[in-house]
């Protein structure tokens, strides 16, 4: 196995209206009429003016919650949109196995609104699952849905005993706890863009720090083509994808001859041919028995 290595992450301007005498019936207003007149127009136009402000703030606030929440790939509706408005019939629970979750203890990074986890330990009757995600209004609404699953009665268990949302961000936290499997869909491209090369060798040695001996990770990376389309999403993604040499291509290599993993098993080379925007591939690494 490859030696081992930590790596460092290092409003428009106010115009005055020119003021004209108006003149009623019974002839020109009095001095007091018209200051008072005065007086009122100017208030109305600093209150106008101060609206503006205030909706250019708002607007410039959104746009800042727009980049933040696109800078990490935390969409919302990403379900819905993934499976064709039935977020809960998600195609590549076909591909996984009973053996990777059944009475195993479980990471999911990435999870979004959790509709994906949640099928997962309703399928596999997993020990647990802890599901991180970095956007905490997702982990909110994962949670929701998690209260709903488990008052449905669908599962053998108590969901609510099993999956635990969390917000987190992965790469800069400390994990001490051991797991039989990490799962980690559709979220490589992201770690990439955001902390480039080397804060993506280190996302890889992290999963394989908090695997147990002989556990698996199943990782389903985003093609080249995908950072290219959305790399723009915010300053720090566009500044890191020019500085990225490592490709999605490269992922096996490196995790197998540089993070130390044993092997990987293709698990759906068949649907990779299927006309579908999200039809990634799905790598299955497995981690030594006795890690020396």
């Amino acid at each position: 196995m490859a030696e081992r290595r930590n790596f460092d992450l290092n409003q428009l301007p106010f115009q005055d209206s020119s003021e004209s005498e108006t003149e009623s019936e019974g002839g020109s207003k009095s001095e007091s009429e018209s200051g008072a007149e005065t007086e009122t127009e100017s208030e109305s136009e600093s209150e106008s003016e101060s609206e503006s402000e205030s909706e250019k703030e708002e607007e410039k606030d959104q746009k800042k919650d727009l980049v933040r929440i696109r800078q990490y790939g935390n969409f919302r509706g990403y379900y819905k949109k993934r499976n064709a408005g039935t977020p809960d019939k998600d195609s590549r629970l076909e591909f996984l196995r009973k053996e990777w979750f059944e009475d195993k203890e479980c990471l999911d990074i990435g999870s979004n609104d959790g509709t994906l986890i949640i099928s997962i330990a309703k399928m596999f009757r997993c020990e647990s699952i802890l599901a991180i995600d970095i956007d905490p209004e997702l982990v909110e609404r994962a949670n929701k849905k998690l209260r709903k699953a488990a008052e449905s009665g669908e599962s053998s268990k108590n969901l609510n005993d099993v999956v635990t949302f969390k917000q987190e961000n992965f790469v800069e936290s400390q994990h001490p706890e051991l797991y039989h499997t990490v799962t980690c869909f559709s979220v490589t491209q992201w770690i990439h863009l955001n902390y480039g090369d080397p804060g993506l060798i280190k996302f890889f040695y992290k999963i394989w720090e908090v695997l147990r001996p002989g556990g698996v990770l199943i990782l389903e990376p985003q093609a080249w083509k995908s950072y290219v389309l959305k790399h723009n999403v915010s300053p720090i993604t566009a500044e890191k994808f020019n500085e990225i040499k490592l490709r999605p291509k490269d992922f096996q290599k490196i995790l197998l001859n540089r993070i130390g993993f044993k092997s990987v098993e293709h698990i759906n080379p068949g649907w990779l041919k299927a006309k579908f925007r999200y039809n990634r591939p799905i790598l299955v690494f497995k981690k030594c028995d006795k890690v020396q």
